[in-house]
């Protein structure tokens, strides 16, 4: 006879969506504020709302996560496999970006692990009056993607190192994306950012400010903020190019 008490008990659907649908909304909106103005919120919420069924589908609780930990990463993923799927950046913004991972790249080879503005703008081959422009027309792209260095529990889901970072609930899902030298680069790469930028990743990711609040804690400009922002992830991302090919 089976034990009653190893019966999985029956989801009540409706009640965790109407638990969960504030979390989904929370994750859209952190998304589209990274996204271009044309982009729609509501087919955001739409996909994490999909991610959110599927975790319903899919959560072992077995397996020791719990299920707000599994349902986020399920739903940011979902979210950003339809991003992907849309190919929602354009091919100007994608080329500018490369352009400036591969400066850093270039910098780091001469020994200038953090250039400064005037530096940067050199090796781009601009005034530095332009640098600000180019980094404003980059910006759209902010994650930044671990997409070759492992997935959660066997899943398809790609994650982004700061959204995993931000949630200290995550830690043991960090722990098993990444291995423990590609940890410890990550780690000493932020620690080692100039201070400003670092402050601006701190603020923005843990403790999830809008540009505009971290510009007025910072007395810096909005624009400012998205600026040195894009430049520690452009640093990072080319920091771990450069790793993952290694």
């Amino acid at each position: 006879m089976q034990n009653p008490y190893s019966v999985k008990k029956p989801i009540d659907r409706e009640a965790m969506v109407i638990e969960y649908a504030p979390m989904v909304k929370h994750i859209a909106n952190r998304l589209a504020a990274r996204l271009p103005s044309n982009f729609q919120l509501d087919d955001l919420i739409q996909a994490g709302m999909i991610g959110l069924l599927e975790a319903m589908e899919k959560y072992d609780e077995t397996r020791g996560a719990k299920f707000k930990t599994y349902a986020e990463i399920r739903v940011r993923g979902a979210m950003l496999d339809d991003l992907r799927a849309k190919d929602w950046i354009p091919r100007s913004v994608r080329d500018k970006s490369s352009k400036l991972e591969n400066a850093y790249t270039e910098l780091r080879s001469d020994n200038i692990d953090y250039p400064t503005d005037k530096q940067l703008a050199q090796k781009l081959g601009l005034k530095p009056k332009e640098l600000p422009d180019f980094l404003d027309k980059s910006k759209p792209i902010p994650l930044l993607s671990l997409d070759n260095m492992g997935t959660f529990s066997g899943s398809d889901e790609k994650l982004d190192i700061f959204e995993t970072l931000s949630d200290p609930e995550e830690e043991d899902v960090f722990e098993k994306m990444l291995n423990q030298e590609a940890q410890e680069t990550v780690v000493k790469a932020i620690e080692a950012l100039p201070e400003k930028e670092k402050l601006v990743l701190s603020l923005y990711y843990n403790e999830e400010l809008n540009l505009k609040e971290v510009g007025a804690i910072l007395d810096i400009t909005e624009s400012r903020v998205s600026q040195l922002r894009t430049k520690a992830i452009a640093m990072l991302r080319s920091l771990m190019k450069d790793y993952m090919e290694s």
